[in-house]
C-alpha cells in the first residue's frame, strides 16, 4: 500500500502518494524544514498507509466485485425471463 505524509499543524497532505515509506518520510522532513523552521510542529505529523485508489477504502468492494455481480445478475434475469 502507498504512503503519504500529513502535518496535522498545518492540515496538508503530501500531494503525491510514495510507494516507500522511506520516500514519504523525505517528503515530510522537507515540509518541516519549509514550514517549521525543521522542527516537528505541536500538532504532529507522521507517515500513514493509504490504500491504493483502485481498491477500495475498505468500506465498499473494489470495482472488479461490482462487475462479477452486475455479470450475476444479468445471468440469472436471463434465466428467469423465459
Amino acid at each position: 500500500m502507498p504512503y503519504e505524509a500529513w502535518c496535522g499543524a498545518c492540515d496538508v497532505v503530501s500531494p503525491e502518494r510514495r510507494v516507500r515509506r522511506e520516500d514519504a518520510e523525505d517528503e515530510l522532513v522537507e515540509h518541516r524544514h519549509e514550514a517549521h523552521g525543521g522542527l516537528r510542529p505541536n500538532d504532529g505529523d507522521g507517515v500513514r498507509h493509504v490504500h491504493a485508489e483502485a481498491r477500495g477504502d475498505g468500506c465498499l468492494p473494489a470495482g472488479s466485485f461490482w462487475a462479477l455481480l452486475f455479470l450475476l445478475a444479468l445471468v440469472l434475469a436471463n434465466c428467469w425471463g423465459r
